[in-house]
C-alpha cells in the first residue's frame, strides 16, 4: 500500500543515508585544487590542519579575509547559531571578520521579508493564505506540487477545488500545479510585474478598487496612478506575453470577489525588478480588499512594531556598496559579490571560506567563475554529507551528519525546549555540524561556549529556541480570527489604526525605498531594456530554478534512485515552438545565451510561447553524465541583479535554441 504522507525524497532516505558515496571520515587534499584527490585523515589532524590554514590566511591577508557561507542543505538545523547568529557573535565575528554569509543571498528573503515589509510591514510567516474559504486561489510564483515536502498547500488546494473553488495558475510552466488549474496563464519569465501592472491599470481606470481603503490606508496611490498612466495595456501585454483578452478575463475574475488567496514564493525573486514585481502583486490584493479578510490573506498577528532596518556598518562588507538594502534587512553582505572579493580584491581580498551545507558553484550563476574563486582561495573548508563540485577544491572536508542522525530541539506545549532523539546513529565517523565547528573554534581559541561533544551539544541545544524550519502546523487550537485589524488598531504596537509601516499605511510608495534612493512605487523593468539583452540573436527567454519533487536543489542527481526517475535536466519547450524549430520530443538541442552554451534533451510541455525552462542542479563531477554536463548555471551571469536585494536574474535570460543532429 502506498503511503501518500511520504514524499518522494523521503522514500529515498535509506539510499541517502547509506550510499557508498557518503562522506564518512575527514579528508585532506593531496592533489591540485579541483582534481578531487584526497587522503583520509583523523579528526584531530583535520581539525588542527583546518585551524592552521585559517590562522595563516588571517595573518597573511588580515582577519577580514575570512568568510563563511551557510547553505540550504542545513535548513532547520542549529548550525546557524554558530555561523549566522543575530544575538551573539558568530564564528566569523569572533575571528575578527564581518563576512558571515548565508543562503538568504539567493533565497526566500526577497519574497518573505523585503516585499511584505515595504508594503504591509508584516512578514509572510505571519500571513495565512485562507485557502479553505477562498473562492479563487491564485498560484503565482509557486508550484505546490514540488515546493513543499509535506505538500500541505497542495492538499488544501485540492480540497478547496473539491468544494468548488477555482484555481488560477500564473506561471511560464504548466507542468505540476498548472495541470490542476481552471485557468493557466502562461506569462513570460521575469515579466510578472508587467502583468500585475496591467491588471492594476484596468482596475484603477475602471474604478473597481476599494476607494475608502485607498483613501484612508494607503500611501502613494496618486503617484502610482500617474506612473500607470505612462504605460499602455498593449505594451504591458507585449512584455508579459499575456493577450489583452486574457488580461481582461483575469482582471474580471480578480474583481469578482474578495475571497482570493495568494500562493506565492521564490519563483518571483530572481527577476530584474523582482521586489517591485512582488510589490505590484501585493498592491493588487490591497486595493481590492483582499487583505485580512476571510478567504483572502489573513494576518495571523497583532500589535507589531514597525520594522527598523539595520544601520550600515562603518566597515564595508562584501556587496554592501552595491546592495546596501540587503544588509539593512539581513545584517550581512551579499554573497553574489563574493567572487569579486576573491578574484578582484573588491572591496578587499578574501582568501578563506568555511562552506557548510551548500554548493554556490551550482546554485549561483556562472559555475566557471566559482571554480576560479575556489582555485584562488588559500583555504577552503567544507562541511557536508556528500562530495560536491565545490568540495573538489577543498583543503579539508569534514563529514557531517544528516538530520536523521542528529538531536533536534523542539518546544513542547508547556513552552519547554525538548530534544528529539536521532533516528539512527551517525554513519561512519560523521559528526554533527555544530560539534565540528565547535571543535574548530576551540582550536582557534574562540569557542569555549560551543559544543565539542554530544553531551555538550545536548545541553547547548536546550539553551535557545530551535530555529525556524517551516510552518508545518503546531496542532494547537487557534483563537477566533479577527478580520480587518488595520481598522481597529489591532496590527500596530501603538494600537492606532493602519499597518506597522513607517507611514502607518499600506505603502504603495515605500518610505524605506524612497529614503534609500529607489523608486518608491512598483516600477517594472523589462530584461529587454538592457541593450545587450535585446539582441535579435536571442529570441527566446530561458528560465531556471524551478524545484523538483525528487531533488533538493543541487542534491539528489548523484543518487541512483533519483537519477532513475529524473535522468536528464530536460529543456521544456512548447509543442508550437518545437514544431517551428523542427525539434521533436527527446531531441537534443543547443541553448545559447549571452553568457554561455549548453546541450540539453528536449521535453515537450506546456510552456509560454518563445520561452524555455531548464532545471538547475547539474554540473558536478560526482553526478551521472547527463547531469554532469547539463549545468544551466553556465548559461547565467552574476552581473545582472535586482538592485534592491542583489538577487541574480536567473529567471529571465534571453537565449536561442538550435536542434542538434546526433
Amino acid at each position: 500500500m502506498r503511503d501518500d504522507s511520504l514524499c518522494v525524497r523521503g522514500a529515498l532516505t535509506p539510499e541517502l543515508l547509506y550510499s557508498p558515496d557518503r562522506l564518512t571520515y575527514p579528508l585532506i587534499r593531496n592533489g591540485e585544487k579541483g582534481e578531487g584527490k584526497f587522503r583520509r585523515a583523523t579528526w584531530e589532524e583535520a581539525i588542527e590542519y583546518a585551524a592552521q590554514l585559517i590562522r595563516e590566511t588571517a595573518e597573511k591577508y588580515g582577519k577580514k579575509s575570512l568568510a563563511s557561507y551557510l547553505g540550504r542543505g542545513v535548513l532547520g538545523m542549529p548550525i546557524g547559531r554558530i555561523l549566522n547568529n543575530g544575538t551573539k557573535p558568530c564564528l566569523m565575528k569572533r575571528l575578527g571578520s564581518p563576512n558571515d554569509f548565508n543562503v538568504a543571498s539567493i533565497c526566500n528573503m526577497a519574497s518573505s521579508m523585503v516585499t511584505p515589509m515595504t508594503t504591509v510591514g508584516i512578514g509572510t510567516r505571519m500571513m495565512v493564505q485562507d485557502i479553505p474559504n477562498s473562492d479563487y486561489i491564485f498560484a503565482w510564483g509557486k508550484n505546490s506540487t514540488t515546493d513543499d515536502g509535506p505538500q500541505m498547500a497542495l492538499k488544501a488546494i485540492k480540497a478547496a477545488k473539491e468544494r468548488g473553488a477555482k484555481l488560477i495558475v500564473i506561471d511560464p510552466r504548466e507542468t505540476g500545479i498548472g495541470e490542476l488549474a481552471d485557468l493557466w496563464v502562461p506569462v513570460v519569465p521575469g515579466a510578472d510585474g508587467a502583468l500585475a501592472l496591467a491588471m492594476l491599470k484596468l482596475i484603477i481606470n475602471s474604478g473597481r478598487y476599494d476607494k475608502e481603503f485607498v483613501r484612508d490606508y494607503t500611501r502613494g496611490f496618486e503617484e502610482f496612478k500617474q506612473y500607470l498612466d505612462t504605460l499602455t495595456i498593449e505594451q504591458l501585454s507585449t512584455w508579459c506575453g499575456v493577450s489583452l483578452d486574457m488580461i481582461n478575463e483575469l482582471t474580471d475574475i480578480f474583481c469578482s470577489t474578495e475571497k482570493i488567496s495568494l500562493v506565492s514564493y521564490t519563483g518571483l525573486e530572481y527577476q530584474l525588478s523582482g521586489i517591485q514585481n512582488n510589490r505590484a502583486i501585493f498592491t493588487l490584493w490591497a486595493i481590492t480588499g483582499k487583505l485580512d479578510v476571510e478567504g483572502g490573506i489573513y494576518f495571523n498577528c497583532k500589535g507589531l512594531p514597525t520594522f527598523k532596518p539595520k544601520e550600515l556598518p562603518e566597515e564595508e562588507l562584501v556587496g554592501t556598496r552595491e546592495f546596501p538594502m540587503f544588509y539593512k534587512f539581513m545584517g550581512s553582505g551579499q554573497f553574489a559579490r563574493f567572487p569579486k572579493a576573491v578574484l578582484e580584491d573588491d572591496p578587499y581580498p578574501i582568501r578563506a571560506l568555511i562552506l557548510a551545507g551548500g554548493s554556490p558553484a551550482l546554485t549561483f550563476p556562472d559555475s566557471k567563475k566559482w571554480r576560479e574563486v575556489y582555485k584562488k582561495l588559500d583555504c577552503l573548508i567544507v562541511l557536508d554529507r556528500y562530495p560536491t563540485e565545490d568540495s573538489r577544491y577543498a583543503d579539508v572536508i569534514f563529514p557531517a551528519c544528516t538530520l536523521f542522525e542528529t538531536y533536534k530541539p523542539y518546544v513542547d506545549e508547556n513552552g519547554t525546549i525538548q530534544l528529539m532523539e536521532p533516528a539512527i546513529s551517525p554513519v561512519g565517523e560523521s559528526c554533527n555540524d555544530c560539534i565540528i565547528l565547535g571543535r574548530l573554534a576551540k582550536a582557534l581559541g574562540v569557542g569555549d561556549d560551543y559544543p565539542s561533544n554530544v553531551e555538550e551539544l545536548k545541553k547547548w541545544l536546550c539553551e535557545e529556541m530551535p530555529p525556524y524550519a517551516g510552518d508545518f502546523g503546531s496542532g494547537k487550537k487557534q483563537p477566533p480570527r479577527i478580520y480587518k485589524k488595520y481598522v481597529t488598531g489591532g496590527l500596530r504596537a501603538d494600537g492606532q489604526p493602519g499597518f506597522p509601516t513607517p507611514s502607518g499605511k499600506f505603502e504603495i510608495c515605500s518610505t524605506l525605498l524612497e529614503e534609500n534612493g529607489f523608486t518608491p512605487y512598483p516600477k517594472y523593468t523589462d530584461i529587454r531594456s538592457i541593450p545587450e539583452m535585446n539582441d535579435p540573436a536571442f529570441p527566446f527567454i530561458m528560465t531556471t530554478g524551478a524545484r523538483s519533487i525528487h531533488r533538493m536543489g543541487v542534491f539528489g542527481a548523484n543518487l541512483p534512485g533519483v537519477a532513475k526517475v529524473e535522468p536528464y535536466p530536460y529543456m521544456d519547450l512548447s509543442p508550437e515552438d518545437a514544431k517551428e524549430l523542427g525539434i521533436d520530443d527527446g531531441d537534443w538541442a543547443q541553448v545559447t545565451t549571452p553568457f554561455g552554451t549548453g546541450t540539453f534533451k528536449t521535453r515537450l510541455a506546456g510552456m509560454t510561447r518563445h520561452c524555455i525552462h531548464i532545471p538547475h542542479g547539474g554540473g558536478s563531477a560526482y553526478m551521472p553524465e547527463a547531469w554532469k554536463i547539463g549545468n544551466v548555471n553556465e548559461l547565467t551571469s552574476l552581473d545582472y541583479n535586482d538592485p534592491i536585494t542583489g538577487f541574480p536574474t536567473m529567471k529571465s535570460v534571453p537565449c536561442r535554441i538550435e536542434k542538434i543532429v546526433r
